[in-house]
């Protein structure tokens, strides 16, 4: 396994700086050509957020020229494959037309990186939050949710780095006046 962090669920999704599937910390190895389709439908899955996805906006996303049948057919197929590719069928839910991933069997990079910058109030977890970025979503994809996610994720790194630069020049200041009135004091 190549990341410091442990692995909790048996399927992680690295999608910050590059993208890589693990499954029980294994890197996910494919004997011929890579089912791109399947990394595609976990790719834009994963770009929603951690929130339960429509199966037609996604299948709209993936096949936009093909038509809601040939679609929707196409999803069907798609999510099937990636649940094999995977190994573990109850990963990626389908209920009621929505789509998410299992957070008992999946954890994706992003999602805690989002997640520990949402909580983060002192330095230190600012600055434990954003060693978790480790590049931008999904490397150099031209995929429209992948370049929707990219702004987003690096947005919130941003203002996570402004918050910290703010701290610390308001810190900074902090000691400059108890240095002078310090050194008032000893006059």
């Amino acid at each position: 396994m190549t990341s410091n962090q442990p692995i909790l669920q048996p399927i992680f999704v690295r999608t910050l700086g590059e993208y890589e599937i693990l499954v029980h910390g294994e890197p996910l190895q494919f004997a011929n050509r890579a089912p791109q389709r399947a990394l595609q439908l976990l790719a834009a899955l994963v770009s929603q957020g951690r929130r339960t996805v429509s199966a037609g906006a996604l299948a709209d996303l993936l096949w936009p020229d093909a038509d809601g049948f040939d679609a929707q057919r196409a999803l069907t197929t798609t999510l099937h494959r990636l649940r094999r590719m995977l190994g573990f069928p109850q990963a990626v839910r389908l209920i009621a037309g929505q789509l998410s991933l299992d957070p008992r069997f999946c954890s994706v990079d992003v999602w805690e990186f989002e997640s520990a910058l949402r909580v983060a109030r002192e330095p230190e977890e600012i600055v434990e939050a954003l060693e978790l970025y480790r590049g931008p979503f999904l490397g150099d994809d031209q995929s429209c949710w992948a370049i929707a996610a990219r702004r987003r994720i690096a947005t919130l790194a941003s203002h996570a780095c402004a918050a910290l630069d703010a701290r610390k020049s308001t810190a900074t200041q902090w000691y400059q006046s108890i240095g002078r009135m310090a050194l008032a004091m000893a006059e």
